[in-house]
């Protein structure tokens, strides 16, 4: 009788210890993947706001709002660093702005940060069949589609560059009446880190 309780005691330490190893695992390999895992931006306005358009040319600016979600300033963005963007028309880059600036990001908080590029007619002109395109777009359809891409100063351990991302297609619809002003419409495109 005394021999069949020390098998089965011996029984419990190595499934107990067996337990604490898988779970142990669990937890290393949800640590690791919360590291890895750059959480996603989210781009809350888009402007595009036209100065100069005749039937071939424009020249505009372009303001772009993002949101920087809570659990990212902590690990990933610097609390100061840099922001730049740019802008595509079907996969052209219309253009990119100069690396603006920021210092004002806290932790633990969802935050926003704006970029801005002033767009001329050489931008647009450079695409040839894309200036008058979305020209056609602005005149005709009212609104215009466009993709962009952010770059953020990388605060991971080890890190020195900068994180990329590429975001949905923005929609932009002009106001009734106007060809000079169009907003974001419909939902919020997200920003994936690439």
């Amino acid at each position: 009788m005394g021999g069949d309780t020390l098998p089965c005691g011996c029984h419990m330490v190595v499934v107990g210890c067996v337990y604490m190893v898988v779970v142990g695992c669990v937890y290393i390999l949800i640590a690791t993947n919360q590291e890895t895992s750059v959480p996603n931006i989210e781009i809350t306005s888009m402007d595009f706001t036209v100065h100069n358009i005749t039937q071939t040319r424009l020249s505009a600016n372009w303001d772009l709002l993002i949101r920087v979600p809570s659990d990212l300033p902590n690990a990933y963005i610097c609390l100061q660093g840099d922001i730049q963007a740019s802008l595509f028309y079907k996969n052209f880059t219309l253009v990119t702005s100069s690396g603006q600036r920021y210092n004002d990001l806290r932790y633990g908080s969802p935050q926003q940060l704006r970029v801005s590029a002033a767009i001329s007619e050489k931008d647009i002109d450079i695409g040839g069949l894309t200036g008058e395109n979305i020209i056609k777009d602005i005149k005709e359809k009212r609104k215009v589609k466009f993709g962009s891409q952010l770059f953020l100063t990388d605060c991971r351990k080890g890190m020195t560059g900068v994180l990329s991302y590429v975001c949905d297609d923005t929609t932009l619809r002009f106001e009734p009446d106007l060809e000079t002003k169009a907003t974001k419409f419909g939902n919020n495109p997200t920003c994936t880190n690439i």
